[in-house]
């Protein structure tokens, strides 16, 4: 039996966790012994048991093929084998007497360093040739491109005349003296992020337009559109301007190549290819290559430089990355501190352009031990680099390969650039012998001293000198204006607590006038409103017009209430028509005088109504098509039938059920008819021929009795059941052959009635206490989302139904009353209205074509509309309540308030 693996306590350690997810990935991957997984990675057990050890991190071709036998994420497991590589493998000392290094590192090539450049000879003659027919040229090319490099490494060797080469931040901005042959200008584009007077920068840019000598300038290519603010400069480089590309695999072979053989070395015909492969088409894969293949250098075997080594090393996307984190963290915890704000000080953010880094003066970092140590171990990762007096990052490249140093330039950008606003200020205030009028004042000086309380902000002494001398400054005017104000105050004192007390007398007299009178007319509307409702039966037209001054006088809810309530019991009901004769009960055994379908007054169907259908025994439910050709009924025995009313006055028997029915229910487009039989049992019917109904589909999902169904209002693709313990499903019925739940809710609570939203995203459930829940379904309906929970009814809710733009629900309930609820927002509804009236027998409510109307059907087969416009339903009750309250009338409810009739 083969021995169990060592335990693992991986702890803190990288390289343990490493070593335990690998195991782990294994026993997902189904258990391989490591004889099987050898089989399967093309390694020895062995290797491949040892990668799972813990005891050393195994190499990048081991770790993958590792992987890929596992089935795992290789991209994943690559990149974090680059992070563990970074914390875990020792970074290599250079050997004594190993002479100069091959490669330059993110470091640019310079003017000492042209032996070592390769690759770019064509490019150099074509440079050549342009400064020998034009006297301004323009070298355009991505961060990373070589720009630098081919400018001193390349361009100054060739020259035999007086050549210079500078930067805008390392001469005078007014360009100084320009007696030169040739004048090369590096990253012009610092021209754009160090110089924030627009002044200073044109004086410079027409200096080197004016200059006598000719002129080079390099230009990071996303600085042209800046380049092309000032039209004397784009007139100079419209015809003198060399794009610096990436380079092809040729030159990227002499890059790699011609430096390893210079130092007596080898590179592995492999590492080449890989190198090229991965350099290729990448415009500023330049320093990226070279740092690449100076830490593959210094890992090389021997003589040669290896593809192993090179792996070690991060390849050209780690290589940065890995050396960065692994210097930084190597440093002490106060060392870190002092390294993030070194590297947040050397990067400009970019505006509209990728950030850039900038030259800092040793002046603007303190000098002491720990800055000098945080300073030497990143220039000796070669990651910055340190002149006489100035500190830059070695390469741009670092900006965007070092993920820790992205984070940090992300985090906070408005931080950043309040620092490097107030690295400025403190500058120009100490240049000007620290004048007073330099400082900061007002919101300037609060937005810097909130950024420099933060943890971790650190600031130089001339910036803490700055922000005390600002502070106290600003200490010493308010005691200034201090002084010079109270004498006024003192002065004013008298008079504004004479006018005080004045001012206050007036507002109190008011207000309590003003309460005065709204208790008053509040105390009349009510009494008014109660003499209203005494009114209604024997005299309708002082009722409504008593109602209306009531809540004109007092605008209060309850009297709004009222006023609905009052158009309500005295609008017109729509008309409707018998379609079976008197005597017929319903099914809580109470007669049903003419039981009918309801249809508008000018409805055409109305006019052909007149026939009679004779059920034998109690109606249980009344479904009815929407063109009115035909209609279900369903009884307490076995003769539920469909009629064909398309002659109302002749209607004719279409079709008997065998089975008793106990609910039945129609589609919106009078389609489908679904049925309830015995307690659980569902069909679905084609109901397109009312005389030859089919038999679609069968539900059968419900183990307990089905108490309420419903369509959803669009064409009635959804089904809504609810079974007699209150739970909710949803049906998918689009085809009625295949019906299938699409979702459930368990509301928690007693459930009779539902409705849903035209769209299918929010449910309305309701029952005997009154409440009504609002469930979100879009996210899952499976599992519903509660939105709100509305105290709607004091007694049960025996219908609900949506607005079609899903924005209104109404509800109705056995506390005799209809009311309205603004969902705009449907986690806060409110209730727009509340009408009191009779609502016995209600069993469906829908919206009219208006708004704000509301109507509901009976069970006795009328419909009854319920207007919720207040100032429709006011107009509606001036129109039909003919003479307006007479003087003597209004004296003698209003007495004492000025006379104002309503509908006048």
């Amino acid at each position: 039996m083969p021995r169990g693996e060592r335990p693992l306590d991986a702890g803190d350690s990288p390289l343990l966790k490493f070593a335990a997810d690998l195991r782990s990935l294994r026993d997902k991957a189904g258990g391989y012994s490591y004889r099987q997984l050898g089989a399967r990675a093309h390694y020895s057990a062995t290797t491949l048991s040892d990668a799972a050890g813990g005891r050393k991190l195994p190499t990048l071709a081991v770790t993958l093929a590792y992987v890929r036998a596992c089935e795992g994420d290789v991209a994943e497991w690559e990149d974090r084998w680059h992070r563990v590589a970074a914390e875990v493998l020792p970074t290599p000392q250079p050997a004594a007497g190993e002479g100069h290094p091959p490669y330059a590192g993110l470091a640019a090539y310079g003017t000492e360093d042209a032996e070592w450049f390769f690759g770019r000879e064509h490019v150099l003659e074509d440079l050549e040739s342009r400064i020998a027919t034009r006297r301004f040229v323009a070298v355009f090319g991505a961060s990373g491109a070589g720009k630098s490099s081919l400018l001193r490494a390349g361009l100054v060797p060739r020259r035999t005349d007086r050549t210079t080469v500078t930067t805008p931040s390392q001469c005078d901005f007014t360009a100084g003296d320009l007696d030169h042959d040739l004048l090369i200008v590096d990253q012009f584009e610092e021209i754009f992020t160090l110089c924030p007077d627009p002044d200073q920068r044109e004086s410079f840019i027409d200096a080197l337009l004016t200059a006598e000598c000719q002129v080079v300038v390099g230009v990071r290519a996303d600085f042209y559109g800046h380049c092309a603010q000032y039209p004397d400069l784009v007139k100079a480089i419209t015809d003198g301007q060399l794009l610096l590309g990436p380079m092809g695999p040729e030159e990227l072979r002499q890059v790699i190549m011609q430096p390893a053989i210079k130092a007596n070395c080898t590179v592995e015909t492999a590492l080449v290819s890989r190198l090229i492969a991965d350099a290729t088409g990448q415009a500023g894969v330049l320093p990226l290559l070279s740092h690449a293949l100076l830490e593959t250098w210094r890992r090389r075997r021997g003589t040669t430089l290896t593809l192993a080594g090179y792996e070690a090393a991060g390849g050209i996307q780690h290589a940065i990355a890995q050396t960065a984190e692994r210097t930084f963290t190597s440093l002490e915890r106060q060392q870190r501190v002092l390294a993030r704000q070194v590297f947040l000080r050397l990067t400009a953010l970019g505006d509209g352009t990728e950030d850039t880094k900038r030259r800092l003066p040793r002046a603007e970092l303190d000098h002491d031990v720990d800055v000098d140590v945080v300073l030497d171990r990143l220039a000796h990762a070669r990651l910055l680099t340190l002149d006489r007096d100035t500190v830059e990052i070695s390469h741009e490249a670092l900006i965007r390969s070092w993920p820790r140093l992205r984070n940090w330039l992300s985090t906070d950008r408005d931080g950043l650039r309040t620092m490097r606003r107030l690295t400025e200020a403190a500058a120009t205030w100490d240049a000007l012998d620290r004048d007073p009028d330099a400082l900061y004042r007002g919101s300037r000086l609060d937005t810097a001293l909130e950024w420099t309380s933060r943890d971790g902000v650190r600031t130089s002494v001339t910036e803490r000198d700055f922000l005390k001398a600002s502070q106290d400054a600003r200490d010493e005017e308010r005691k200034r204006d201090h002084r010079q104000t109270r004498r006024l105050r003192q002065l004013v004192a008298l008079l504004l607590v004479l006018l005080l007390f004045a001012g206050s007398a007036v507002v109190l007299a008011i207000r309590a006038q003003k309460q005065a009178a709204q208790e008053r007319n509040l105390s009349v509307a009510r009494l008014v409103a109660n003499e209203a409702q005494s009114k209604r039966a024997t005299d309708r037209r002082l009722a409504n017009h008593l109602i209306i001054a009531a809540y004109q006088l007092s605008r209060t809810d309850d009297l709004r209430d009222q006023v609905l309530s009052f158009h309500a019991a005295t609008s017109r009901d729509m008309v409707s028509r018998s379609v079976y004769p008197t005597g017929t009960t319903g099914p809580d055994g109470t007669a049903l005088p003419n039981a009918r379908v309801p249809f508008p007054a000018d409805d055409h169907v109305y006019k052909r109504l007149g026939g009679y259908l004779t059920p034998r025994n109690t109606v249980t439910s009344v479904a009815v098509t929407p063109g009115q050709q035909a209609f279900a009924t369903t009884a307490e025995s076995p003769d539920a039938r469909i009629w064909d009313i398309t002659d109302a006055r002749n209607p004719v028997l279409a079709h008997t059920f065998t089975e008793p029915l106990i609910h039945a229910v129609l589609s919106p487009n009078g389609q489908t008819l679904v049925t309830v039989e015995s307690p659980a049992l569902i069909r679905i019917w084609d109901a397109s021929n009312p005389y030859e109904p089919v038999l679609r589909s069968t539900i059968t999902r419900h183990d307990r009795a089905v108490n309420a169904i419903a369509f959803s209002p669009d064409k009635g693709d959804t089904l809504i059941t609810i079974d007699n313990q209150s739970t909710v499903r949803l049906f998918d019925i689009a085809d009625p052959s295949a019906p299938h739940q699409i979702g459930k809710l368990d509301d928690g609570q007693d459930v009779t009635t539902a409705a849903i939203t035209q769209d299918g995203s929010t449910l309305a459930v309701a029952g005997r206490s009154g409440t009504i829940r609002l469930w979100d379904l879009r996210a899952n309906p499976w599992d519903p989302t509660r939105l709100s929970t509305l105290d709607a009814h004091q007694d049960r809710v025996t219908t609900l139904g949506f607005r079609r733009d899903g924005t209104a629900l109404a509800s109705v309930g056995k506390d005799s009353t209809v009311r309205m609820w603004d969902l705009a927002s449907k986690q806060s509804p409110t209730q727009r209205g509340r009408i009191s009236g009779n609502t016995d027998n209600i069993y469906a409510v829908s919206f009219g074509d208006a708004p704000d109307w509301v109507t509901t059907a009976n069970s006795d087969g009328t419909t009854r509309s319920w207007e919720f416009n207040l100032d429709l339903a006011i107009a509606n009750m001036c129109e039909t309540a003919g003479q307006p309250l007479t003087p003597e009338e209004w004296r003698r409810n209003f007495n004492g308030i000025a006379y104002h009739p309503p509908c006048s």
